[in-house]
């Protein structure tokens, strides 16, 4: 059996572990992998684990001067392992201390994109620790032109992959889900909702706006599913989405909920709305599909599919958002139509064919090394 790494900064949370973990089940069912998972914040729920796990550098909080600083222990751990690959997502320093490793070990390493800003010199938002920043960027950027392969989610990425460093992806493969498995009731309440962790790109505050908005609606309720912010940094703004959101009589903010819960919950929701100023390609839009319902964007449109596709609204600014979630709450028939069209779509785009296609390759780049 080859032995493979799969490095990430956390071992749980969002869209890109989820991704990861349908990975790794693909790459044990297949017999031909040892699986080693490094990553810095070690889920400490009680789980059964397909894997190895090794923690990266001291755990805890993001080191002061970022992952960088686990340089060492991330090296180090792959040495004492000696993987016949490595595979690593979400953009930070690991991504260039793993391709630092591969260079100088000659195995390859696999970095899969997980956000647009992944492949551009623009950073997703600023914040006060800025040596931290850089110093990942930087690092980022190595491993951009020294990863042995790279993976992305969509065209957009590829292009700007290209445009940026002067590098074409070795391959382009969607995201990739499970086929719902819920019974999809949609005979309740109208219900929109939102799902991300809060997070000022993430734009919860324009959620909570949108909702204000029907406040005279009580045919209508909003739903916001996520971690709460933390509770370190962006204090004002923090505080000010809290009260914004206690004081909104028609939302009810349920907290960080399990995928399976989150499915549920889409499976009797009506619209889901993403508010984040940029993404790679949302889970929850798949989600959100398979389970027949309308997407709603502000701003994201990976590829453009949402308008080309009919499978959602992209719409540009908080008047537009307004107006096309008002459209389809009174137009019963469009709603069903966007809904039936998102799972058709899902089911022929975003199935586990895809992660199939990624352990294939997995496997011919490894032969090839």
């Amino acid at each position: 059996m080859l032995k493979i790494c799969v490095v990430n900064p956390f071992e749980h949370g969002g869209g890109a572990e989820y991704q990861i973990s349908l990975l790794i089940d693909a790459l044990v069912a297949g017999q031909q992998y040892e699986v080693h998972y490094l990553t810095h914040f070690l889920d400490q729920r009680s789980r059964t684990r397909n894997y190895e796990v090794s923690r990266i550098g001291a755990g805890g909080p993001v080191p002061k001067l970022g992952y960088l600083m686990d340089a060492a222990s991330l090296y180090g751990t792959l040495r004492r392992l000696r993987p016949s690959v490595i595979y690593q997502r979400v953009a930070c320093a690991y991504t260039g201390i793993c391709a630092f490793y591969s260079r100088r070990r000659s195995i390859p390493m696999i970095w899969h994109v997980a956000h647009d800003t992944d492949v551009a010199p623009q950073l997703l938002e600023r914040v006060r620790n800025v040596p931290r920043q850089r110093l990942e960027k930087w690092a980022v950027e190595y491993g951009v032109r020294n990863a042995t392969r790279i993976v992305v989610q969509t065209r957009q990425q590829a292009d700007l992959l290209q445009n940026n460093y002067g590098r074409r992806a070795d391959a382009v493969i969607p995201n990739f889900h499970p086929a719902a498995t819920e019974t999809i009731v949609k005979s309740g309440p109208l219900t929109v909702i939102w799902i991300a962790n809060l997070k000022p790109w993430k734009r919860p505050d324009a959620f909570v706006r949108l909702a204000a908005c029907f406040g005279q609606r009580p045919d209508v309720r909003f739903v916001m599913v996520g971690s709460p912010a933390p509770t370190t940094g962006n204090s004002a703004w923090r505080e000010a989405l809290t009260r914004s959101i206690e004081a909104a009589s028609n939302l009810d903010f349920l907290g960080e909920k399990t995928h399976a819960e989150v499915n549920d919950l889409l499976a009797r929701s009506h619209i889901f709305v993403n508010t984040s100023t940029q993404e790679g390609f949302p889970n929850t839009f798949i989600q959100a599909w398979m389970r027949e319902v309308a997407v709603v964007s502000l701003s994201v449109d990976p590829d453009g599919v949402l308008e080309r596709e009919s499978i959602g609204v992209c719409a540009h600014t908080e008047a537009g958002l307004e107006a096309a979630v008002r459209t389809l709450l009174d137009d019963p028939t469009a709603l069903s139509g966007y809904g039936k069209r998102g799972r058709e779509y899902a089911a022929a785009h975003h199935s586990l064919d895809n992660v199939r296609r990624l352990v294939d390759l997995i496997q011919t780049w490894s032969a090839r090394s």
